[in-house]
């Protein structure tokens, strides 16, 4: 399905008096599709990020389906950059939904971001709550910022110190594996010597080692 713009359109689809009046439409189940995403690209283009990405998780708690394409349209329809730093705390909260269509969806939007985003997922990859921390490395692997490397080597030796959760260390290891060179395997043996009764941690940087010598 193709999208009409705000900066594509010389003029709302349709007037709304306020961006309440447009929010209104947009929160009514029984609205059709094509009003409810009219209001969302006023919304849209009358607020800031954060109160945008604060509406869909209010609204879409739970992945459905019919909900899809209301959360496709708002990324697709967001500047470039984000305005300000309350946006990206927002990405946060919703990085924490149950909804995984949305956690996605922001993953994605900042996979799109490249260096941008790196100031943000320093934030994510401090962040007490594990999951909110494998995001963070996942999203760290996969763009591959000019500094992911230097990035995993402190998140490790962080988990290494203050958290020891094998789950986040194994995330960040095995990313490591494929971006790190030989200066990282003593950095590895550390992460194995803290667990050195788990099969999956010996496996996990054995395999590591072998990808940054080559014979993986």
């Amino acid at each position: 399905m193709g999208f009409v713009t705000g900066q594509d359109s010389q003029a709302d689809v349709r007037v709304f008096d306020t961006f309440l009046d447009a929010q209104k439409v947009f929160e009514d189940p029984e609205a059709d599709q094509a009003s409810r995403l009219a209001a969302l690209d006023y919304i849209i283009r009358h607020q800031e990020i954060y109160y945008v990405l604060d509406m869909l998780a209010r609204m879409f708690p739970h992945n459905r389906i019919e909900d899809h394409v209301f959360i496709d349209f708002a990324f697709a329809q967001f500047p470039t950059r984000p305005r300000r730093d309350k946006d990206f705390e927002a990405m946060f909260r919703m990085l924490k939904s149950d909804n995984a269509y949305l956690r996605n969806a922001v993953i994605t939007f900042l996979h799109n971001y490249g260096d941008e985003a790196e100031a943000f997922l320093e934030r994510l990859l401090a962040d007490p709550d594990r999951d909110i921390r494998i995001f963070a490395v996942n999203i760290l692997g996969d763009v591959r910022f000019d500094r992911a490397t230097e990035l995993l080597r402190h998140f490790i030796t962080r988990e290494i110190a203050e958290g020891h959760d094998v789950n986040a260390l194994m995330t960040a290891v095995d990313y490591l594996g494929e971006l790190g060179s030989e200066e990282d395997i003593p950095l590895l043996e550390a992460v194995r010597k803290e667990f050195p009764e788990d099969p999956y941690v010996t496996f996990g940087v054995d395999l590591a080692i072998k990808r940054i010598r080559g014979e993986g």
